[in-house]
């Protein structure tokens, strides 16, 4: 049930117990009042809204990606202005890419082309995954289940992912505590959905 249609079946109540002592038919009135105060005032929008699975389903821009320490200290994880994309499929798979702004250049334009040091910065400012993914539509949230990813030891583990959302395209995300330089971190990735190019 509702809060709306527990709210109409108290004001009933009180329309019915009109015998009631004076400060029963107030308390229940005030109840009343307070529950139906409290309901969303989109809450019918907000049932119109299509399951998790399906509302998820799309490519979204990343707005930004921050970590927190254990000492509440806010960051950028991969510096200011980061760039990436995440997307979630129809058919259940999904893959994310992640990139810190200003990646410097290969010595030679080659796939080995760099240094060892231009190889490994390259590494270090980049980060990417995929794999199939699965929602607890009722917890709101979603596992990624992964297949290949940039860091070895994360392949083959669940991502479990917290979901927020704001109106229709915006999507946050964020994580259990792990391990950033050496520090337990929290991270929460604010992404848009991305329009659709039409050909």
């Amino acid at each position: 049930m509702t809060m709306k249609a527990t709210a109409n079946r108290f004001q009933t109540a009180v329309a019915r117990k009109r015998g009631l002592p004076l400060g029963r038919r107030a308390m229940v009135t005030v109840l009343a009042w307070i529950i139906s105060a409290l309901q969303p005032a989109d809450a019918d929008q907000a049932q119109a809204r299509p399951p998790l699975s399906k509302w998820l389903v799309g490519t979204w821009l990343l707005e930004s990606f921050t970590s927190t320490d254990d000492n509440g200290v806010v960051t950028d994880a991969m510096g200011p202005g980061a760039m990436g994309y995440i997307s979630y499929g129809a058919d259940g798979w999904m893959s994310v890419q992640l990139a810190r702004p200003g990646r410097a250049l290969f010595a030679v334009p080659d796939m080995d082309g760099g240094t060892v040091e231009q190889t490994v910065e390259a590494a270090r400012s980049y980060f990417a995954y995929a794999g199939p993914y699965v929602v607890d539509e009722e917890g709101r949230i979603v596992y990624h289940n992964l297949l290949i990813s940039l860091m070895p030891n994360w392949v083959g583990s669940e991502q479990k992912r917290y979901v927020k959302t704001e109106g229709d395209d915006v999507l946050i995300l964020s994580g259990d505590p792990v391990l950033i330089g050496g520090k337990t971190q929290i991270t929460q990735l604010r992404w848009r959905r991305r329009e659709a190019v039409l050909q």
